[in-house]
């Protein structure tokens, strides 16, 4: 995650470097992301990239959050299965497309093969609600598989339907 050094920038230079280190990941996999682009981009210089973040991946991984977090923050406690259907029906417009393409496609695989951040299984919390627990996981896997085959749209829609039936079923 960021440095302190980043996180306590004037809100508009830290703006500045959110929009180019996105811009940067949309149009980039992590393989092909070039620090020097980013910071001829932002103006500054290299070594002030190392002092807000530790490497590239680092900064990924906070773009990564932020975009999430925009992401999710519209789901609010609502449906999970109807939010995602929402969220693929308008997809194509969203404006992080790019960079959700890039991360269920490539750097997802990449990020979990350099640190691997698993969360580790609770039987006990699991076994407290395994409906919710396979559909937040069949919900993660649709949303990847729909980024690898955009085409599937359709058919990923009605299982999302299927799901949110079987869900109340279980409920």
């Amino acid at each position: 995650m960021p440095k302190p050094t980043f996180i306590n920038l004037k809100a508009d230079k830290k703006q500045k470097l959110e929009k180019i280190l996105l811009t940067e990941f949309s149009e980039n996999s992590l393989l092909d992301a070039n620090i020097n682009h980013i910071v001829k981009t932002a103006g500054i210089a290299r070594g002030s990239f190392y002092t807000y973040f530790s490497d590239l991946n680092d900064a990924y991984r906070y773009t990564l959050s932020q975009v999430l977090e925009e992401v999710h923050g519209h789901l609010d406690g609502s449906d999970p299965y109807q939010a995602t259907i929402d969220f693929l029906e308008a997809v194509e417009t969203n404006r992080y497309y790019d960079f959700l393409s890039n991360y269920y496609v490539i750097n997802q695989a990449i990020l979990e093969a350099d640190h691997p951040r698993i969360a580790p299984l609770d039987p006990v919390t699991v076994a407290a609600d395994y409906s919710a627990w396979l559909g937040q996981v069949a919900i993660h896997q649709l949303m990847r598989r729909y980024f690898l085959n955009p085409s599937e749209k359709s058919a990923i829609i009605t299982i999302l339907v299927s799901l949110r039936v079987w869900q109340k079923e279980v409920e």
